[in-house]
């Protein structure tokens, strides 16, 4: 075991000792809620951003403060309803049950985390005799390209969701915009019309 194995090892125990600490519905939830919270702040900060004029006149710093108060406002009510979790299962006597698979989900985490560093850095690092000598770095560099692959494609998801939540937006305000056009038009013609004709 070289260095490399230790520092592994150490990422791998740190996060299964976090995730031990907070409890899986703890640590799952708050995964959950960045996640959602930053993929609804994305979608929705265009069209709250107008109710933040009076922060700042600047349509920026108006999506910016929307897409972060959306964002506070998940993350707010994800605590709170980790908190109510929390204390039903302390309730039902299932603490233990939730630590010790809080546990199990912060080493997957960890884990993760070591795969895609893995896939990002070998190319660099591959002739390293540490690289090369070392035990968990040969076990799973196999998994690597999987890991990586896979996040990619989560992320991939997320941004194609955020994107046509966009597209949406803009075509309905494409819509609205014509369809205030087509009402102009109209009473502009009915009033220039001579009702003796």
């Amino acid at each position: 075991m070289n260095t490399l194995d230790i520092f592994i090892l150490m990422v791998l125990l740190i996060g299964g000792l976090n995730g031990l600490r907070q409890g899986f519905v703890k640590a799952c939830a708050n995964l959950i809620g960045w996640v959602c919270a930053l993929i609804v702040g994305a979608k929705y900060a265009t069209l709250i951003a107008p109710s933040m004029s009076a922060l700042s006149p600047d349509p920026v710093v108006q999506k910016i403060a929307a897409f972060a108060f959306i964002v506070l406002i998940i993350v707010v009510l994800t605590w709170i309803v980790t908190s109510i979790l929390n204390r039903v299962l302390k309730t039902l006597k299932l603490g233990p049950l939730n630590r010790l698979a809080g546990g199990a989900f912060g080493s997957l985490k960890g884990l993760l985390i070591v795969l895609i560093s893995m896939q990002g850095i070998g190319s660099f690092v591959e002739s390293s005799p540490y690289w090369k000598q070392s035990k968990f770095i040969q076990a799973l560099l196999p998994y690597a390209p999987m890991a990586t692959a896979l996040t990619k494609d989560t992320a991939n998801k997320a941004m194609s969701h955020i994107k046509s939540g966009e597209l949406t937006e803009q075509g309905q305000d494409l819509e609205s915009t014509k369809h205030d056009s087509d009402v102009h038009q109209d009473s502009s013609s009915h009033s220039t019309k001579n009702p003796f004709n």
